[in-house]
């Protein structure tokens, strides 16, 4: 406890140094600080239940300071990543390559900006298109960074066509991966080159290489060799916007073969992947469609996995993203992760209805479908039919009801194959549930608001883990404080969350009461409560986080 507290009162002072604003010579200084911590405590409940998963220390610490200089066309930054230890449930808390329980790693750049060209030499998160052959990004909550340590140039030409290429190695978790990337990417603005001003249209395409030296001598599930050392990836966009309508489409492939899914074969891969959309006034719909077999790119070709970090391109979950509690329950994982393929989509509708002479009044309508199914593929030397993994049929309604009433109603229904949403089962098993969310915010004054969530699962033939049952206050002071308690109970026996160990039904309480506090460019956040164990999702990619009881503690700052 005595190390807990000393690390947060270290993070408070780093927050105040942080917003200490030192002009440095003509340029511009700007920086960032974010801290998250956790102490793990000790919940005599998870532990006689068997459920508890505490790390070996009881404390964590997640810490980022970034610091940027601009003059003119001219910049540079560091980044400073430290854990510290890493919080359970990340991957790199698993799967870290230093042999210390404290680690931390150094971004760093310097660029070059000028009117129709750039350059960058250090650290670089990139994209190609949609992320499909080569996208490094970061995202803290999922403990991600796959930065490309090397060097960018990027050329324009009147907008008729740019181009970018880069070379380097990508982050490994806390360690610099030895694979070398480098690839191309190609843009040319059809439209423009035409002097069409009615919409937009271009073609695009990328090539994207990895050299990896012993890859060839990898062994696949079948004990075949991977053959090569090189990986060369490809792919082609179309890229069309007229008169209120959309089409984005993106085919992309891997020319020779790679390991890439669960069961470590080695195979070509391919995706197809289609975005379409129409906005008119207040209404706009779109689709997403996608088509994906074997296509998850490795930062280091191996026979056996080391977690998410292990990848440089993206390619997420393409399904509603919730934010309340019983929807995000069991959120879709993709039976690529299990298969290596899947075919499927989502579509959405959005209306605003709103009568001019009150502004204040209106209503929202939204309804989002989504469906994901299998391919044919083998499994641990099987063949396997394709079959459906996931489906979420879902609508919510909104309505202002004035200047201090907002109301809001979901309703989802989710049904999946549990032996592709966990893990490779003996056989399918259908779950079905049925989501009901309300939530109030009332508007005491300017400065006073009072939000309230009631939620509801049911849980068809107890085929999940019975019903569950949430509700959330939430009190706030704006601008500075705000205050919040929940609670989600497991309130139905089922098969699903009895214990045979303890010959228990696990009908637990997961309770939350937390507080914030913001102020110019600060922000603390502490809150204290029990954490079911389940998946943790961003941008549609997901990790574990195991069961825990503690005080979490983040703090922010900016300058």
């Amino acid at each position: 406890m005595k190390k807990f507290l000393l690390l947060l009162c270290a993070a408070a002072l780093g927050t105040s140094v942080a917003n200490a604003q030192v002009p440095v010579g003509k340029g511009q200084l700007s920086g960032s600080l974010e801290s998250n911590n956790i102490y793990y405590g000790a919940d005599k409940t998870l532990d006689d239940l068997g459920l508890s998963q505490r790390p070996e220390l009881p404390f964590g610490s997640h810490d980022f300071l970034k610091l940027d200089y601009n003059l003119d066309r001219f910049s540079a930054g560091i980044q400073f990543d430290g854990y510290l230890p890493a919080l359970a449930g990340y991957d790199i808390a698993t799967y870290q390559q230093r042999d210390t329980k404290l680690t931390a790693f150094f971004t760093k750049y310097i660029q070059w900006e000028d009117t129709n060209y750039g350059v960058r030499v250090g650290d670089i998160f990139d994209q190609f298109g949609n992320g499909l052959v080569f996208r490094t990004y970061e995202d803290r909550a999922l403990g991600f960074n796959n930065s490309l340590a090397g060097a960018r140039v990027h050329y324009n030409f009147n907008n008729y066509v740019a181009i970018k290429a880069l070379a380097g190695m990508p982050r490994l978790y806390d360690v610099r991966s030895k694979s070398l990337f480098y690839g191309a990417d190609l843009s040319l603005s059809i439209s423009d080159m035409a002097g069409w001003n009615g919409g937009i249209l271009s073609l695009e395409g990328s090539y994207v290489g990895r050299y990896q030296n012993g890859a060839s001598e990898i062994i696949d599930m079948d004990n075949n060799l991977l053959g090569t050392d090189y990986l060369n990836m490809v792919s082609g966009r179309l890229n069309l916007e007229v008169a209120g309508f959309s089409l984005r489409g993106e085919y992309a492939a891997k020319l020779n073969q790679d390991i890439f899914n669960a069961n470590f074969g080695a195979d070509k891969g391919n995706v197809i992947h289609l975005d379409l959309g129409y906005n008119y006034k207040r209404f706009s719909a779109s689709a997403t469609f996608r088509r994906y077999e074997g296509m998850q790119t490795n930062v280091e070709a191996m026979s056996g996995s080391i977690g998410g970090g292990n990848v440089i391109n993206y390619i997420p979950q393409l399904t509603r993203q919730y934010t309340y509690m019983l929807a995000n329950l069991n959120p879709y994982r993709g039976c690529s992760a299990m298969t290596g393929n899947e075919v499927g989509g989502q579509f959405d509708v959005y209306y605003s209805l709103r009568n001019p002479k009150a502004r204040g009044k209106y209503w929202n309508f939204h309804a989002n479908f989504s469906m994901f199914n299998s391919i044919d593929h083998m499994s641990f030397g099987e063949e396997r039919l394709g079959r459906n993994a996931w489906i979420d049929a879902n609508f919510d309604v909104e309505r202002q009801w004035g200047k201090k009433l907002k109301t809001a109603f979901l309703y989802s229904y989710q049904r999946w194959d549990e032996e592709y949403n966990h893990w490779d089962a003996p056989e399918a098993h259908y779950c079905d549930s049925h989501i009901f969310v309300a939530d109030v915010t009332y508007k005491f004054t300017k400065k006073h608001s009072l939000r309230v969530e009631a939620q509801y699962l049911c849980d068809d033939d107890n085929s999940f883990e019975g019903d569950w049952v949430a509700a959330l206050v939430e009190y706030n002071f704006a601008p500075m404080f705000s205050f919040y308690v929940s609670d989600m109970w497991n309130c139905e026996k089922s098969e699903k969350n009895f214990n045979y160990f303890t010959d228990e039904y696990n009908l637990l309480h997961y309770y939350q009461v937390g507080a914030s506090f913001t102020h110019s460019r600060y922000r603390v956040q502490l809150s204290y409560g029990r954490n079911r164990a389940g998946y943790v999702c961003s941008g549609g990619v997901c990790r574990y986080q195991p069961a825990y009881t503690g005080v979490n503690l983040s703090l922010t700052a900016s300058f």
